[in-house]
């Protein structure tokens, strides 16, 4: 094994690593420490799995592609087994295809990133998102909205009557980096326009809508068009709701961000 335990502070939250690559392990292995948990790690499959059923980590984090077993073989073996079963797996691979990416989550892990979208800190507050959802509703967790939007004076507007209503908000500018923040950012609903720069909304649509990460991810369209075949070629793809942004107060959005969120956790 490569790294190990520090204290044994039981209010410490246990997070396993398990990758092959020695740099990757040793950064992250020393990230996670300073930022207080309780770290084990490993270069190799087998034995992540026995460190899993003995310590019974809070979460697992594994590369796929490994000697010896890979991680597909790794979340088959943890699954499995009644010890362990429960334990929550992030996927951070260089693996992106979305065949890839529906293996792992149909073999059982939670979630799935792709190494070069995430820096160590978002891979840190990836884990916190995911542990806090463990802790359920009673922690009172902030709904997280991301909002796509070119035009930053509308973008700003959004961020400010969402965060009076108490949602937590992320802001993109452009579709590219909309896309990018919707695969790793574990948002439940998405407000995006149609015409930005680098990706357009219908594209946009498309890959969300495509993606097993975020196809069940509610997303409501704005649009400076009032087009019957516009709006109905985005509801096609995917589209919740579709708002003409002149006939819509950022209130009434809300309200309808409310009623999606509702609707999704029926």
């Amino acid at each position: 094994m490569i790294g190990g335990i520090i204290t044994m502070n039981k209010n410490k939250k246990k997070v396993l690593i398990i990758e092959d690559e020695r740099l990757l392990l040793d950064m992250y292995e020393s990230y996670f420490k300073k930022a207080g948990y309780e770290v084990f790690a490993t270069g190799n499959g087998r034995p992540g799995i026995e460190i899993a059923k003995e310590e019974k980590p809070d979460i697992i984090i594994t590369d796929i592609l490994m000697p010896e077993m890979d991680g597909y073989e790794v979340i088959k073996a943890i699954r499995k087994d009644s010890k362990t079963k429960k334990i929550p797996i992030l996927v951070f691979s260089n693996l992106g295809q979305k065949e890839e990416i529906n293996k792992g989550l149909e073999l059982g892990a939670d979630d799935y990133v792709i190494k070069t979208d995430l820096t160590p800190s978002e891979l840190m507050k990836k884990i916190e998102r995911m542990l806090k959802q463990l802790e359920g509703p009673s922690k009172k967790n902030k709904k997280r909205v991301l909002v796509m939007e070119d035009e930053k004076e509308i973008a700003q507007l959004y961020r400010t009557i969402l965060d009076k209503n108490g949602f937590e908000v992320e802001i993109a500018h452009n579709g590219a980096w909309g896309l990018r923040l919707a695969f790793v950012g574990d948002f439940d609903v998405i407000l995006m326009d149609m015409v930005m720069p680098a990706l357009n909304g219908n594209e946009a649509l498309k890959q969300l809508k495509s993606d097993p990460r975020t196809a069940n991810t509610p997303v409501l369209v704005f649009s400076n068009s009032a087009q019957d075949s516009e709006i109905a070629q985005a509801l096609k793809l995917g589209a919740e709701g579709y708002f003409v942004k002149s006939n819509v107060t950022p209130s009434q959005v809300v309200e309808e961000i409310e009623k999606v969120l509702k609707k999704k956790n029926k």
